[in-house]
């Protein structure tokens, strides 16, 4: 089986509008994106214009996004909360719209570190115009699109000097791209000027944290695509590249049916909560979007009995949950470390039977094989107590009703 895995080269920087302009060079469908973007304002609170321009005598698309006079009246949102009620709003595709909210957040996370405050008080400025919200909800369409499988990112250039901004005057990279760009590979291009934006830098963390990094060899080199942004540099082309390869993973490993995600795990040690604070901790933890929370005993330092607790997470909902377990216990560390886990899809169907309706919990492979058919414990319950039957009793008569 054939998948893709997206290549980054940052010849000259990184920007919102330098990946979107690479991924349509890529070979993004421009009437996909205008539907896309419709939905966030298109055509009322800005314009979509794409030019083919040259830099250092290569052919780049160039995207931007001016601002209509409506916009002036309904400014765009400038805050998490805000950004995220106007994707939901918006009707997006669930997976473009959780992706774009995963790199609002990964920008609101870094601000809010930058400043020392919390995410909850974080305001865009440079950010918190339309073209930056089309930027990254256009960027995560060409995602949803191409539908990487895994991420090769060469080093990023980094430029020097200071810019002024609404916070002052900055050293560049400024702090937030500091931030971002911890962990991923960079180099000193010697460039007095900004190579990379806060947009750019964490539409880069965020692939990078959702995608796991593929091998540096071995794929099959597929179409480039170059995106331009709006300078010149003498030094080298202001163009980001983005390339397809394809891996054929029969080639490394026996193909399984399952789907598999990136994801995160946190852990820590504790020996001085309360059961009951640490029952409210779990159930507050998987509120902010823990996927699974466990705990178990363990033996700690001087012998003391203490509790492990682990939380698995999506990327995305990494910053809520480490302020939860930071506000809710008394650790002073937290472990974190990257994990993948095969699933299986999920769907929740109806079903009429002899002792009345009742709900199922459906899992496929991605074949679209049932692996797993299972009742709805409350409907169950409430099923079992109208008949005067057994739990267990009932389950195993309504899955044979279900399966003839």
């Amino acid at each position: 089986m054939l998948r893709n895995i997206l290549l980054i080269d940052a010849l000259g920087g990184l920007s919102g509008d330098m990946f979107l302009g690479a991924f349509l060079d890529l070979g993004l469908p421009v009437e996909l994106l205008r539907e896309t973007l419709a939905q966030i304002g298109a055509g009322r609170f800005f314009t979509f214009e794409i030019t083919s321009v040259e830099r250092h005598g290569i052919a780049a698309c160039k995207v931007d996004f001016p601002a209509l006079a409506e916009a002036r009246a309904h400014p765009a949102p400038r805050t998490l909360r805000a950004v995220e009620n106007f994707l939901h709003s918006a009707g997006l595709p669930e997976n473009i719209a959780e992706t774009s909210r995963a790199i609002f957040q990964r920008l609101g996370a870094a601000e809010a570190r930058v400043h020392g405050t919390t995410l909850d008080k974080v305001h865009f400025h440079e950010v918190g115009d339309y073209d930056t919200l089309a930027d990254i909800v256009g960027v995560a369409t060409a995602l949803a699109w191409c539908a990487p499988k895994g991420l090769h990112c060469k080093p990023v250039p980094l430029g020097t000097g200071f810019i002024d901004c609404a916070h002052g005057r900055l050293p560049v990279p400024v702090p937030a791209v500091m931030a971002l760009l911890e962990g991923l590979p960079v180099v000193e291009s010697g460039i007095e000027a900004e190579l990379v934006t806060p947009t750019g830098a964490a539409i880069l963390k965020t692939l990078s944290e959702i995608l796991p990094p593929a091998e540096k060899s071995g794929y099959r080199l597929g179409r480039s695509g170059y995106g331009a942004g709006s300078r010149e540099h003498r030094q080298r082309p202001n163009l980001l590249r983005l390339s397809l390869g394809t891996m054929d993973r029969a080639d490394k490993v026996e193909e399984v049916p399952y789907a598999l995600e990136s994801l995160m795990i946190l852990e820590v040690s504790l020996d001085d909560l309360t059961p009951e604070k640490l029952a409210a901790l779990q159930e507050r933890l998987l509120v902010d979007g823990a996927l699974d929370v466990v705990t178990w005993p363990v033996v700690m330092k001087k012998g003391r009995i203490g509790m492990l607790l682990q939380v698995l997470l999506r990327p995305q909902d990494e910053a809520a949950l480490v302020k939860r377990i930071f506000s809710e216990s008394p650790t002073l560390g937290i472990r974190r470390r990257r994990s993948e886990r095969y699933f299986l899809e999920r769907e929740i169907c109806q079903y009429q039977t002899s002792f009345g309706p009742i709900r199922c919990k459906i899992a496929r492979d991605q074949r679209g094989q049932i692996m797993n058919l299972k009742p709805e414990h409350d409907d169950l319950a409430e099923l079992a107590a109208r008949h005067g039957l057994a739990l267990t009793r009932l389950e195993q008569m309504i899955l044979s009703e279900i399966s003839k």
